[in-house]
């Protein structure tokens, strides 16, 4: 009852604080980007294969209550025949260090439950920096970063209608596998009563080199594993695009590095999703679990990033997740955002940042990122607007 509870507030929130539930959502046609990038929207089969890829199937256990059907630990299952390769680039782990005070900070961070706390000191916004080059599955590499806050090098197109049974959003740079560096997989499921064109987030990782499944379910309360699922479909949908002949997709995705992410609802079923072994890491914005022992489910690197506790309805249990996490957990809170911070500014823009340096040094081998994320000097971890915890990164 306290899980329905709770989530419902969550909903509430999110659909009476910003207009979370549309009707018929246009899709992106977007504004030409702050690096020259411009954005194209197009129908499935104008200018990418769409088709209906065979459906899902649930994994084995999944530790849902009993109102739902759990999507298990072995939940991806591999369509047209592929097995998939498994997840790699996964960081070693090992028992988090403490962290001293950031950026001048006075207080020092103390260790726990073997992760390290951060605390931002009065240090000044993350630095944006370029970023090294980083390596695509053939050898081939992503040309650096520079701000990671504003949109890449490659132009985002907005594909609508497409995936299993027309029902997803794809958002992708127009150009796929530039200069043969195959490009990472992105799922992606949306917050309670709202759908992928309400997120900003999503075409700016197509201008970086990513490739973003979204379903277009607007999340009910409750529906986590279903919803869960509905990533892998998608996932499954686009690799088996990659794998047939005449697809757009064709030998252009790098299957060994896909990522689960979502907001609120959708990070609950990214949970759901977390033990399959194809995940190479999975990122939850305002998400934490209304049922800790979820979160055990997590093997590969996992991305925390909510408002405070008593601001974020969710901020509360994202640092219960984090205390009960065995993976190795970078835990970010946003200094003074709520529950819709990643559709609001300033913590948008934060939060993209973050998302998108995560994301490429995890999916990209960018290893210059990892000092974003890592140690008690961590570059995020400096940032007075960010509050961080780390546990098991390395």
């Amino acid at each position: 009852m306290r899980s329905h509870a709770v989530g419902l507030l969550w909903l509430t929130l999110a659909i009476a604080s910003g207009g979370c539930k549309e009707s018929n959502p246009s899709p992106i046609t977007g504004a030409t980007s702050t690096s020259g990038a411009g954005s194209t929207s197009v129908t499935a089969g104008a200018s990418a294969a769409a088709g209906v890829g065979p459906a899902a199937a649930s994994g084995g256990s999944g530790g849902a209550r009993s109102s739902d059907t759990a999507a298990g630990a072995g939940g991806m299952i591999a369509s047209a025949g592929r097995t998939g390769g498994a997840g790699t680039g996964t960081p070693p782990t090992g028992a988090g260090a403490p962290a001293a005070a950031g950026g001048g900070g006075a207080t020092a961070a103390v260790a726990g439950g073997g992760g390290a706390t951060a605390v931002a000191g009065g240090g000044g916004a993350t630095a944006a920096g370029a970023s090294g080059g980083a390596a695509g599955a053939s050898g081939a590499t992503f040309p650096p970063a520079g701000d990671l806050a504003k949109n890449g090098p490659y132009t985002s197109m907005t594909v609508t209608m497409t995936g299993p049974g027309g029902t997803y959003t794809i958002y992708r740079p127009s150009e796929l596998a530039p200069g043969g560096a195959k490009n990472p997989i992105v799922g992606w499921m949306s917050g309670g009563g709202s759908t992928p064109s309400q997120y900003t987030l999503l075409p700016h990782l197509a201008t970086h080199g990513f490739v973003v499944v979204a379903s277009n379910t607007a999340p009910s309360v409750g529906s986590e594993a279903k919803l869960g699922m509905e990533i892998i479909a998608g996932i499954e949908w686009v690799l088996a695009e990659n794998a047939k002949a005449g697809s757009a997709y064709q030998d252009k995705l790098d299957s060994t590095k896909i990522a689960s992410m979502g907001y609120s609802m959708g990070a609950l079923a990214t949970t759901m999703i977390g033990g399959d072994k194809r995940l190479t890491t999975t990122i939850h914005i305002s998400g934490g679990n209304m049922v800790t022992e979820r979160i055990k489910m997590l093997h590969a690197p996992a991305a925390f990033l909510c408002g405070a506790s008593g601001v974020d309805i969710a901020g509360a249990n994202c640092a219960t997740d984090f205390d009960a996490a065995t993976a190795p957990v970078f835990y970010g809170v946003f200094n003074g955002g709520d529950h819709l911070g990643v559709r609001t500014q300033p913590y948008a823009d934060r939060i993209r940042l973050v998302v998108t340096g995560w994301l490429r040094w995890q999916l990209m081998h960018d290893t210059s990122l990892a000092t974003m994320f890592v140690g008690d000097q961590c570059t995020v971890c400096k940032d007075s607007n960010w509050t961080v915890k780390q546990k098991n990164l390395m």
